[in-house]
Parts: C-alpha cells; sequence; structure tokens
C-alpha cells in the first residue's frame, strides 16, 4: 500500500475552465444567498 504524501497548494494547477466553473458555482451560490434573504426579510416585514 502507498504512503499518503501531502499535496501543498502550489503543487496544484488549475486549468482555466475549472477555474471559471468554480466561479460560476460560488456567484450562483452567493446570488441564491442574496435572494433567501430578501425573500425571508420581506416574509418578515408582511408579518
Amino acid at each position: 500500500m502507498d504512503k499518503p504524501t501531502v499535496v501543498k497548494s502550489h503543487d496544484i494547477h488549475l486549468d482555466t475552465e475549472y477555474a471559471s466553473w468554480i466561479h460560476e458555482v460560488k456567484e450562483r451560490y452567493r446570488n441564491t444567498q442574496i435572494k433567501a434573504a430578501v425573500k425571508v426579510n420581506s416574509e418578515q416585514l408582511l408579518f
């Protein structure tokens, strides 16, 4: 069995397509969080 190795961040190369995909996922997640917060606040104001 191989011994586990530690991989450091400078050992990893991310291609532009993957980096772009990660950026898109983060952006969509943030936008969804904002929409949820706005919806909750709107409902609280109506209450």
